[in-house]
C-alpha cells in the first residue's frame, strides 16, 4: 500500500496535473488533424494538386496523361488509376462539373468515381436541380439513386465523401456479403450504408476478392478533380 504524506492541496494539483498531462497525451496520439491541412495524418494523399504520380494510366499502366493545371487535374486521355490497392475504405474527392446546357442526361459534365477498378461507380454529373433519378449525380451508378439531390450549380467545387466496404467471400469463394456504400456529397447524406449488388458498369461480371485501385474516369467531359486522399479502413 502506498501512503502519501504530501498535504491534500498538493496532492490534488498533482493528481490533477497528472490527468491532464495523460489526456492530452491521449488526444494528441488520436488526433487525425494537427493544424490546417487539407487530408487527415493516416490518409494516403492520391492527388494534392501538385503531380499524378501516385496514379498510372488505366488502359497501359504507364504514366497517367490527364493535365494538372493550377491545383486540379482534367481528363486527357484514358481514365486513371490509384498505384496503390485498397478494399475498405474512405474516400474524399473534390470535383468540378463544367456548364453544359445544350446537353442533356449522361451528356451533361460525366465522369465517375470507381472503388476495385472498373467495378463500384459513384456517379459524377451536373444534376443540378434535378428530381433525384437513377444515374444522377451521387448515384451507384446503374442501381441506386441518390436519396436526395445535393448538387451544386455546375462549375461549383463539390465533395465526396465514401465509406466502401468491399464484397465478403468465404474460404470456398462463395459472396457471403455485397459490397456496401455511404456517400456524402457536400457534406449531405446521400446513401446510407447501401448494398451495391453486383459491378455497376457490366452485372454479370465476377466480383474482384482482391484489393483494386481507385479509377477516377474520362468521360470525355472536361470534370476536374483535386484533394483526393484515401484511408484504408
Amino acid at each position: 500500500m502506498f501512503i502519501s504524506i504530501l498535504p491534500h492541496g498538493r496532492m490534488l494539483l498533482i493528481a490533477l496535473a497528472v490527468i491532464l498531462t495523460a489526456s492530452t497525451a491521449a488526444v494528441c496520439a488520436d488526433s487525425l488533424f494537427q493544424g490546417d491541412e487539407a487530408a487527415p495524418a493516416d490518409a494516403v494523399v492520391l492527388f494534392d494538386g501538385k503531380d499524378l504520380s501516385k496514379f498510372v494510366s488505366c488502359d497501359s499502366g504507364g504514366p497517367a496523361t490527364w493535365k494538372v493545371v493550377d491545383g486540379y487535374c482534367t481528363p486527357k486521355g484514358a481514365d486513371i488509376c490509384s498505384k496503390q490497392h485498397f478494399k475498405d475504405c474512405q474516400l474524399h474527392a473534390e470535383f468540378w462539373v463544367p456548364y453544359m446546357p445544350n446537353k442533356t442526361g449522361q451528356g451533361r459534365g460525366n465522369s465517375g468515381v470507381f472503388f476495385m477498378g472498373f467495378v463500384y461507380e459513384i456517379q459524377i454529373l451536373d444534376s443540378y436541380g434535378l428530381v433525384p433519378k437513377n444515374n444522377d449525380c451521387g448515384s451507384i451508378y446503374s442501381q441506386t439513386p441518390p436519396k436526395i439531390n445535393a448538387c451544386r450549380p455546375p462549375e461549383t467545387w463539390q465533395s465526396y465523401d465514401i465509406i466502401f466496404k468491399a464484397p465478403r467471400f468465404d474460404s470456398a469463394g462463395k459472396k457471403i456479403a455485397n459490397a456496401r456504400v455511404t456517400v456524402l456529397q457536400n457534406g449531405v447524406l446521400v446513401q446510407d450504408n447501401v448494398a451495391i449488388t453486383s459491378p455497376t458498369p457490366n452485372h454479370s461480371d465476377p466480383e474482384p476478392k482482391e484489393a483494386g485501385p481507385i479509377r477516377l474516369q474520362n468521360h470525355g467531359d472536361a470534370v476536374r478533380f483535386r484533394n483526393v486522399w484515401v484511408r484504408p479502413l
